[in-house]
């Protein structure tokens, strides 16, 4: 009797042990992000609500800030983890192909542009919220049209204020120290 229980025991664990590792009805294809070098990036604009709030122009490598009345640079370390980050990202799930769930993931205010030295559209894609395990942030693929959560956090480098963009300004040496 005990054999025949150890049997009908080792059966179950080894049919629960085959459901669990064979493929879901559910197995998406997920979309593939465009292809870029950071170094032919050479023009990014963050827009909010339609409105460019920060546009950057490469200027060897130095970011020097677009629209400004005087020459002002960006910190080029902030703008290349920015560019490094939008190019190693990689999807990780599709959240929605819902136009009217697009709401719940915030992927309709702020968006990002990448273009090349011609004017040629590298990366357009809106930035959302941070996925719940905040290691993730959702995105919106405007040509796709849906909503996908990817490996990098970005929200919080795309909602910089234009003064955390900015270079520090230098110390002279009129000015304490203490």
């Amino acid at each position: 009797m005990k054999e025949l229980i150890a049997v009908i025991i080792t059966l179950g664990l080894v049919a629960l042990i085959v459901t669990q590792q064979s493929p879901k009805d559910t197995l998406q294809t997920l979309p593939e992000l465009p292809h870029f070098s950071v170094q032919d990036v050479a023009i990014f604009s963050i827009s909010s609500k339609g409105k460019v709030i920060l546009k950057g122009k490469r200027e060897g490598d130095k970011w020097l800030l677009v629209g400004s009345d005087t020459p002002t640079y960006l910190q080029s370390n902030v703008v290349d983890q920015l560019l490094h980050d939008l190019q190693a990202m990689q999807v990780k799930r599709i959240a929605s192909r819902n136009p009217e769930h697009f709401a719940q993931f915030s992927v309709s205010d702020t968006q990002v542009v990448l273009e090349d030295k011609e004017g040629k559209m590298l990366l357009n894609v809106f930035v959302g919220k941070p996925a719940r395990d905040l290691t993730r942030t959702y995105i919106r693929l405007p040509l796709l049209n849906m909503v996908v959560s990817v490996d990098k956090v970005l929200t919080w480098q795309v909602k910089r204020t234009q003064d955390a963009w900015l270079e520090p300004k230098a110390a002279t040496k009129d000015t304490p120290t203490e």
